[in-house]
């Protein structure tokens, strides 16, 4: 399996790694094109420079405020950000036109992102099966917290390593009027934010600057994976093998994760 990257179309393609002190597109909202939806500061549009073949790449502005991020926002702008961005994840899979698509969030100089602006990224795979090479292993670990049917763990066996939290609750409940439904998608972002707040100033010694955060339908579960991003292993890259930290480390990390979350009770 193999995405193409197509360089032509990446011609001017803003990049603040690169390129720093250029006008962030995100920020001037009148001039966007090809938008999809919004709601209130939320939008979700087609991705101007597509990159990679046989695939719909869409982007999603999260919030007017350049310098803000899932990590600080205040708890309703962190809800409506997380349900706008779920349900419109959600309508381009029951569009039914992609063989599999893809939610995901880069932030930070080694994680892939280009961008400071807060935005996630929305990429329908026309050919792929974006699941192909994951298994259910990939997802479970050592159990961290859980409140209502909201679970968090530890990868012991992760896609990349070394260190991957999960984040699941029941597929659909973003979407549902129930009361309980939405506290517990609420809750289901909160314990997103608890877990990238502790990647960035926690984990390792505080020492990332950057993280990814991956989301699934995976078993009637929406899971998302969170991540801080290091110069990737040499393993992974030549021989696609993972690494995971000690079980002791582990064990530290999930005692020291647990106590945030659970403040969220």
């Amino acid at each position: 399996m193999a995405l193409v990257f197509d360089v032509r179309q990446a011609s001017g393609k803003p990049d603040d790694n690169r390129r720093p002190g250029t006008a962030c597109p995100f920020c001037d909202t009148e001039e966007l094109a090809n938008i999809i939806r919004r709601d209130g500061d939320c939008i979700w549009l087609e991705n101007k420079f597509k990159t990679l073949r046989a695939t719909r790449q869409t982007v999603l502005i999260e919030s007017s405020d350049h310098d803000a991020d899932l990590v600080t926002y205040a708890p309703d702008e962190l809800h409506h950000v997380m349900r706008f961005a779920l349900d419109c994840w959600q309508r381009m899979i029951d569009s039914r036109q992609y063989r599999s698509v893809l939610m995901y969030k880069n932030k930070g100089p080694l994680s892939g992102g280009s961008l400071v602006h807060p935005h996630m990224q929305i990429v329908g795979l026309e050919q792929e099966n974006g699941y192909a090479s994951l298994t259910s292993a990939n997802f479970e670990g050592i159990n961290v917290w859980q409140q209502e049917r909201i679970s968090v763990n530890i990868s012991t066996e992760p896609i990349m390593g070394f260190f991957e939290v999960n984040v699941s609750a029941p597929q659909g409940i973003a979407a549902s009027d129930d009361t309980r439904d939405q506290a517990e998608a609420d809750l289901f972002a909160d314990a997103i934010q608890v877990a990238l707040r502790y990647i960035l100033n926690e984990h390792h010694g505080g020492r990332a600057e950057s993280y990814n955060l991956f989301f699934y339908h995976l078993g009637g579960r929406t899971i998302a994976k969170a991540l801080p991003r290091w110069v990737v292993s040499p393993y992974f890259v030549g021989y696609r093998l993972a690494q995971v930290n000690a079980e002791t480390t582990l064990d530290v990390d999930a005692e020291r994760l647990r106590a945030h979350l659970e403040t969220l009770v």
